[in-house]
């Protein structure tokens, strides 16, 4: 009987072992649920409802290196000038429509395109997105009425943009803007504590993207490739509140003696237009006219 009541005596050592490891994989799976569902969703947004094109476009249908086949809208230039629009994450052919259609206004062509979200494919913030910058320069080179083309790309279509034009000397100038530096850096910037859980969740988050796209996100880097465009114009767009976590300056200095930086007072991340929206577009349009002479 003694021996019985040793067995089932209640050990607080023991308990506080099963309540520690308890508690460390229920944090490990918190921790792990998280970043999972974040990288789910970054990886994979949903596409923009399909729209009627407005008037004076027209839609167009392309075929990346791919496979994808993905809808786009054109608009033929007056002016012989044809301008790429690439959006932000989760954006679609109708996300730059105030810059189509301020760009139209001055007498440029503009193209726009899905991205392969909407082929239902994971997208990769800017890396693969390429074969969608080049399936539109591709068509718009195409054009009997362009002889001229320039790029604008905002967020992830900034980095698109700049990685694109790094490998296609046909796009004469490019704007970037609100663009990260480096995905890896972005993925883990900020001020977290050391093995706090917003640092776990940031390194975890770099390493799931990795797996789920099989690309290191330190290898997505428009800082690297802005020295390949040089000596092309480049006009850099970010907000005074983002500027120091884009890497602004730096990312001017990578793009040598031809590249500016607009940073704008006061503006966040895509808030450039809402700021300021007048000096937005001359700043702009006023950039492809000089590109051009």
């Amino acid at each position: 009987m003694n021996k019985l009541s040793n067995r089932v005596r209640f050990s607080p050592r023991r308990f506080l072992r099963l309540f520690v490891v308890g508690l460390t994989a229920a944090y490990g799976c918190i921790v792990l649920g998280l970043s999972i569902l974040y990288i789910t969703r970054l990886t994979q947004p949903t596409c923009p409802p399909p729209l009627q094109p407005p008037q004076g476009f027209q839609e167009i249908t392309l075929v990346t290196a791919d496979g994808l086949t993905l809808i786009g809208w054109w608009r033929p230039p007056q002016n012989g000038a044809a301008i790429l629009l690439l959006s932000g994450w989760g954006g679609g052919r109708a996300s730059m429509l105030r810059e189509a259609q301020f760009l139209s206004a001055y007498g440029y062509g503009v193209a726009t395109i899905d991205y392969r979200a909407c082929a239902g494919k994971i997208q990769t913030l800017g890396y693969r997105e390429v074969n969608e910058f080049n399936a539109l320069l591709d068509f718009v080179l195409q054009q009997p009425e362009v002889n001229w083309v320039g790029a604008l790309g905002f967020s992830v279509g900034g980095t698109t943009v700049i990685l694109g034009s790094a490998e296609r000397p046909e796009v004469r100038a490019i704007v970037a803007s609100g663009n990260y530096a480096n995905l890896y850096d972005e993925m883990t910037a900020g001020t977290a504590l050391l093995f706090s859980p917003k640092w776990q969740i940031q390194r975890l988050v770099a390493l799931l993207f990795a797996i789920r796209t099989g690309i290191s996100p330190a290898k997505i880097s428009p800082l690297d490739a802005l020295s390949k465009l040089n000596p092309r114009p480049v006009l850099l767009i970010h907000g005074e509140k983002e500027v120091l976590r884009t890497r602004g300056y730096e990312q001017q200095a990578a793009a040598g003696n031809g590249a500016e930086l607009w940073v704008v007072p006061g503006a966040g991340h895509g808030e450039y237009w809402l700021v300021a929206p007048e000096e937005y577009e001359q700043k702009v349009s006023r950039f492809f006219d000089a590109a051009r002479e």
